[in-house]
């Protein structure tokens, strides 16, 4: 581990006079709960130190106000950014020139009057200012180039690479952290783009702390080891300096915690955390279906969780743009809906005001989420579907096919991974490629020994070198790939209500898999007539021609398993006959399913769970795709007279509508609490109380 800088290196690197002795850096046990709060910004503020006139309009009773009116009740304000520059007075990083006042002290002061909390941003391994003058502390890739350049890359362009946290610039990192806390009363740290890359650094440091460690850095598996030491080590030192100072404050590290990490290492480093969250601007890269997919994964760790969306029409940065009003709502309420918190991201412009527009459409939101906390403060969700995280590059497709499928059908479902605790959920599903070693095969055959449901779908099942079905009890025999150019599916009886009653393209091929004798097969294989070549050509794809003996989809007790890329395929063409034929195939293994209503496929509904209560959250929102990248929400169309059907543990005593607090006449029969909700304009919720 390199060492901690001396205080001469320390004025070397940041140019000042200043020292600061650092705390133990052990982690301290245990979280402080309730560092969230459901109406927060986070306030980039990455300026250039050729920008002039930084902060020259900033008036902080203006800024406060701005943010009361808005009902903005927390802001992770700036105190180091990507291009290195510090946000006030600093000792031990370089100021931005053109700052003349203390900007972080200004806006603490500023909003704690108005009571609205303050988190101080620090950028971590993208620092330009650093990463210019320390060409030793830069991260280098294999070929020994600089690595996760941003911006044209060469002497004189732009760079912004990333700078390695396993040398000296994290003790520079940390004294900066740690003098924030000692000088202003932040009330926790966000520290970003804490991005080791997990092949390995191969910058100096880190090759000599490999070769001293008796790891090769020729390996990548040597390499990939010692990133998740390094990974792990930085945390902790993150965590432990605000515990040092602030053992209630906040702390985020924003990188590390994500989806398709190791899951051990996902809970080793929740202890570091007091909280998670969960960036996806929809504009920005994310799209609409990454939150779905994130938030029903990492809601589950044990830590508060909070939504992170955007102001802008794209993405950071965006000056110039506000977001549609209607898409704002959207994605807050659907953070509500999955029991997490909402935080809206903007971006300062350099003469230090806010633009008033962009806070006119936060505080229409925002007004909104405060009406409804209630009903969402410690509510959690209620599910019982689970779908494990896959791996893998192809893996996202599988994962967001799942979700859409499941929120299309209004399935309550978690993402969970190989070391969640199964035994809550009625059904779990592994899509599309999850391959069993033996510490999987033999959890998922003792869930389903207790008495729980499968459902998997082409090489899940199969043992890790894919060559034959490893789960007991499947009924199936593999034969491997399938090996023609085109693998069509007929749904047959029991199976295909609702789905027409002809063959299907499957835009993907999958398995060749044949029954065993009490297998129940619930959709067959159809073959072309003829694999392409030079001999033979078919405009387009070549028409199915007869049924084979070879299944699509089939049943084993309390197993369904598709021998097709089900999900993945959905997710690339949404052909809504995938969707059907799974959830007739789901109705076959939970018939009373915890949801039940009457909506078109664009609404969602999830359920959450309070102390003596549950909360049907009904959204309809429908995003359009109207550039080639884009999915835009603009308008909300109402729907009128919904019919929905909740299970809940008893009779409910009272039934209303949230946040109007309107009673709805209820009937309750089998389980179920049955209502008529008049309308659902963009998001109602219906409370079941008793």
């Amino acid at each position: 581990m390199p060492s901690q800088l001396s205080r001469r290196e320390l004025l070397r690197v940041a140019g000042g006079t200043g020292f600061f002795v650092f705390a133990d850096l052990a982690p301290a046990a245990g979280t402080p709960p309730g560092v969230l709060t459901f109406r927060h910004i986070h306030l980039d503020f990455h300026t250039s130190p050729a920008v002039t006139g930084v902060g020259s309009e900033f008036k902080a009773e203006e800024f406060a106000r701005i943010l009361k009116e808005a009902a903005v009740n927390s802001i992770t304000i700036f105190g180091k950014c990507h291009h290195g520059m510090s946000y006030y007075p600093t000792k031990v990083g370089t100021r931005h020139p053109e700052l003349k006042i203390d900007l972080v002290g200004e806006m603490i002061e500023a909003c704690h009057r108005q009571g609205i909390r303050v988190p101080v941003y620090i950028s971590t391994m993208y620092d330009q200012h650093i990463w210019r003058r320390h060409a030793d502390w830069r991260v280098y890739d294999e070929e020994g180039k600089p690595f996760g350049l941003r911006g044209p890359a060469g002497p004189l362009k732009a760079e912004l690479g990333r700078v390695c946290v396993n040398t000296p610039y994290m003790d520079y990192v940390l004294a900066q952290a740690e003098e924030v806390l000692a000088n202003y009363e932040a009330d926790g740290l966000f520290y970003d783009n804490f991005a080791y890359p997990g092949f390995g650094c191969l910058g100096p440091s880190c090759m000599a702390e490999r070769e001293k460690l008796g790891l090769e850095s020729a390996r990548l598996e040597d390499r990939q080891k010692h990133a998740g030491m390094v990974t792990e080590r930085s945390i902790a030192r993150f965590a432990a300096t605000v515990r040092a100072r602030k053992p209630k404050a906040g702390i985020f590290t924003n990188g590390p915690f994500r989806m398709r990490q190791p899951p051990d290492l996902l809970r080793r480093m929740a202890d570091n955390y007091t909280h998670i969250e969960i960036e996806s601007l929809p504009g920005g890269g994310w799209g609409y279906s990454h939150y779905q997919v994130a938030s029903r994964y990492l809601r589950n760790f044990g830590l508060e969780a909070q939504g992170m969306t955007g102001a802008f029409h794209r993405s950071w940065g965006d000056f110039g743009t506000v977001r549609n009003q209607a898409a704002l709502d959207y994605e807050c309420f659907s953070m509500l809906a999955q029991a997490n918190k909402c935080s809206v991201g903007d971006h300062l412009h350099p003469n230090g005001r806010l633009n008033p527009h962009t806070y006119e459409r936060i505080g229409r939101t925002f007004r909104s989420v405060a009406a409804k906390e209630p009903w969402c403060e410690g509510a959690k969700a209620v599910t019982e579907i689970a779908s494990l995280l896959s791996m893998g590059a192809r893996a996202n497709d599988s994962d967001v096919g799942v979700t859409r499928m499941l929120t299309q059908k209004r399935y309550q479902f978690d993402i969970v991974d190989r070391e969640s605790d199964f035994s809550p959920y009625r059904l779990v599903i592994l899509p599309d490629g999850h391959r069993l070693d033996d510490p999987l095969r033999d959890k998922l055959a003792a869930y389903l020994s207790a008495g729980g449901a499968l459902l998997l779908s082409h090489e899940s099942g199969l043992d890790m070198d894919a060559r034959q079905f490893v789960l007991p009890g499947m009924g199936l025999d593999y034969e491997g790939r399938w090996k023609h150019e085109s693998q069509y599916i007929e749904p047959l009886e029991g199976a295909r209500e609702g789905v027409p009653g002809m063959v299907h393209e499957m835009y993907e091929t999958g398995s060749a898999v044949k029954a065993q004798t009490g297998t129940t097969v619930l959709a067959r294989v159809w073959a072309g007539y003829f694999d392409k070549d030079y001999r033979r050509f078919q405009v387009e794809q070549t028409p199915y021609a007869k049924p084979t003996d070879y299944i699509a989809a089939a049943q084993r007790g309390r197993l369904v398993y598709f021998a097709v890329p089900i999900f993945r395929v959905y997710a690339q063409h949404g052909y809504p006959v995938y969707r059907d034929l799974v959830a007739n195939c789901i109705g076959r293994l939970i018939g009373d399913p915890l949801v039940k209503a009457e909506l078109p496929s664009t609404a969602q509904v999830t359920l959450t769970e309070q102390k003596g209560r549950r909360i049907l959250h009904i959204l309809h929102y429908i995003p359009e795709r109207r550039s080639p990248d884009l999915d835009i929400v603009e308008d909300v169309i109402p729907l009128n007279n919904v019919n929905v059907a909740a299970r809940v543990p008893g009779r409910p005593s009272k039934v209303y509508l949230a946040p109007q607090r309107q009673d709805l006449p209820c009937e309750y029969a089998e389980g179920y609490a049955r209502v008529t909700v008049p309308v659902v304009t963009g998001h109602q919720m219906v409370v079941f109380e008793g």
